[in-house]
């Protein structure tokens, strides 16, 4: 059970996103988050250093809520543990997040200097390392083509989703002609006709590796959840 600490390191965290989201960072102060939850501006600093690593940690908690889905999806069906599979489910799930659609799309409306600060930069490159690795084991077991190099097919993961995230807020009126659904069966597509193995994966593969894969999720989901009450 989360003990008292967490409890209110909880709560802080639930005033301080509720609180973004209605004003937007710029406007946000640890004053207003702590009159938001209910307590003293002082008792936010026994849990967070300053205001940056405050909202740093929102975005971070939100980031263990998806891998959770992530990871329940997984143990339901290993197909998950395929490229295309896992950047379609993360799209969807973003999207359905307005901090997280704010953080991958960049938005300084709700992020302010947030959207592009440096300490989201660890957060990104984890992400980025954990789908080297995955790769790495699709690699070796036939799932994710080896006619080209890992590092390249890490590089063509992480920007064709940047891409995806980006398109509505840089496209205007254009971007806004495929709906979530669609534009994630899209980038699906991509991933798939770029990265996967040509023809249906083994089954019995896939049934063999889910529980590698379950477990590299696993520690980076654990490690996430750490760092939002690490302070």
């Amino acid at each position: 059970m989360p003990g008292r600490d967490d409890e209110r390191g909880e709560r802080i965290l639930d005033a301080a996103a509720e609180l973004v989201l209605r004003w937007g960072y710029k406007r946000v102060t640890i004053e207003d988050v702590a009159k938001q939850a209910g307590i003293g501006k002082g008792t936010v600093y026994l849990h967070f250093r300053n205001r940056t690593e405050l909202f740093l940690s929102v975005l971070v908690r939100e980031s263990v809520a998806m891998t959770a889905e992530m990871l329940a999806a997984l143990k339901r069906d290993p197909m998950m543990m395929l490229p295309a599979e896992q950047a379609q489910m993360v799209y969807l799930g973003v999207m359905k997040r307005p901090l997280l659609r704010a953080m991958f799309s960049r938005d300084v409306e709700i992020l302010g200097d947030m959207a592009v600060d440096p300490a989201l930069q660890p957060l990104r490159r984890v992400k980025i390392d954990l789908f080297g690795d995955l790769f790495q084991v699709l690699r070796e077991h036939g799932l994710v083509r080896t006619d080209q190099d890992l590092e390249s097919q890490r590089y063509l993961m992480s920007a064709v989703q940047t891409g995806f995230y980006l398109a509505r807020p840089m496209l205007g009126p254009y971007g806004d002609t495929h709906d979530d659904e669609a534009a994630a069966a899209l980038l699906a597509h991509t991933i798939r006709e770029a990265l996967h193995t040509p023809g249906p994966p083994d089954p019995e593969v896939l049934k063999a590796l889910a529980p590698k894969v379950t477990s590299m999720l696993a520690d980076f989901h654990h490690a996430l959840a750490a760092s939002v009450h690490s302070n």
